[in-house]
């Protein structure tokens, strides 16, 4: 595993950020003839690996990787700039306690410009769960799928996270029903944690497999594969189901019910509909 990377680290309370993706097609609008500027780490081993996946994936416009004082210096209407982020989240649940949260996830940032060590004019954050090249990957990839669906919606509005979803699910679920989703039994809950009970509530191909087997897929840029994923926002969890082949997000629901902590049936009913 990849040391934490030694970049700014910076903490971010939930106010900082109000959705997980920018999608004001005007924010864009030197983005594709621009630059996008990958901040360095300390760590090489992590910056040779970024540039790798960056030459062999990254397609939606120029790309450099520089250091951190060079992004001052770089800033313009169409210089773009990639860092890590700390983005935490505190909630005070009253009297008791019962509801408190608190909580740290890295993410990788988009953005125009620093202001005062905090980036700002950010246009999309992905969640980063391991810092393992695989994860790396996916969340490079995943940052890319973002702006082409913001150039595809090509709406001049910012829409918050559940608008954001609404679009994503009109327009590509439909795209999971001829593929095959790769689950674990790990994160489902009971009556669903097997291939009788998923049976009764996912009309389309699945296979209980290993975290290995789903990894291989998005190392093999599986087209035909689906994988689940879950992410941190504010005080809810989200669950993804992601193409295997670029890490697209194809579909996204909030979980439910106060234990957010297990994928329910809900979920995959809702992608038969």
């Amino acid at each position: 595993m990849i040391k934490k990377l030694c970049l700014i680290l910076l903490l971010l309370s939930s106010c900082c950020y109000s959705q997980e993706v920018n999608t004001d097609i005007r924010e864009y609008k030197a983005f594709k003839e621009g630059t996008t500027y990958f901040v360095k780490s300390n760590d090489k081993k992590y910056n040779k690996i970024v540039n790798d996946i960056l030459i062999k994936y990254w397609t939606v416009n120029k790309f450099e990787m520089i250091t951190s004082n060079q992004v001052e210096k770089l800033k313009g209407e169409s210089s773009f700039f990639v860092d890590q982020v700390e983005y935490s989240f505190s909630r005070t649940g009253g009297t008791t306690g019962a509801l408190n949260m608190e909580y740290g996830v890295p993410k990788l940032a988009m953005f125009k410009e620093y202001k005062k060590g905090t980036p700002k004019g950010v246009m999309s954050l992905v969640q980063i769960d391991e810092m393992t090249p695989l994860e790396i990957l996916c969340s490079i990839q995943q940052m890319q799928s973002q702006i082409n669906f913001v150039f595809d919606l090509n709406t001049k509005k910012d829409l918050d996270i559940k608008d954001y979803l609404d679009e994503v699910n009109e327009k590509n679920k439909k795209r999971i029903q001829s593929k095959t989703l790769y689950v674990t039994r790990n994160g489902l809950k009971d009556e669903i944690d097997h291939e009788a009970g998923l049976k009764k509530v996912y009309n389309y191909k699945f296979i209980f497999t290993t975290r290995e087997n789903i990894e291989k897929a998005i190392e093999d840029q599986n087209e035909d594969a689906v994988f689940l994923k879950v992410i941190n926002y504010r005080n809810l969890k989200f669950v993804l189901f992601i193409c295997a082949k670029n890490n697209e997000l194809l579909y996204g629901r909030v979980m439910t019910g106060f234990n957010q902590q297990e994928i329910g049936p809900k979920f995959f009913k809702d992608i038969n509909e």
